[in-house]
């Protein structure tokens, strides 16, 4: 009985690295969502390199 209750634990925890990074490119995602990247404005622009 035990050795189930170890089975099925041990199976648990080796989903939590999964589950934590699931988690942090949720947030990640969210986060662009609400702020929309920002396009840089034509005097902030960098004029080209010469060759």
């Amino acid at each position: 009985m035990a050795s189930v209750l170890l089975f099925a634990l041990k199976g648990l925890l080796d989903q939590v690295p999964d589950v934590i990074d699931s988690a942090g490119r949720a947030r990640d995602s969210w986060q662009r969502f609400r702020q929309p990247a920002q396009l840089p404005r034509a005097d902030e622009e960098e004029p080209p390199m010469a060759a």
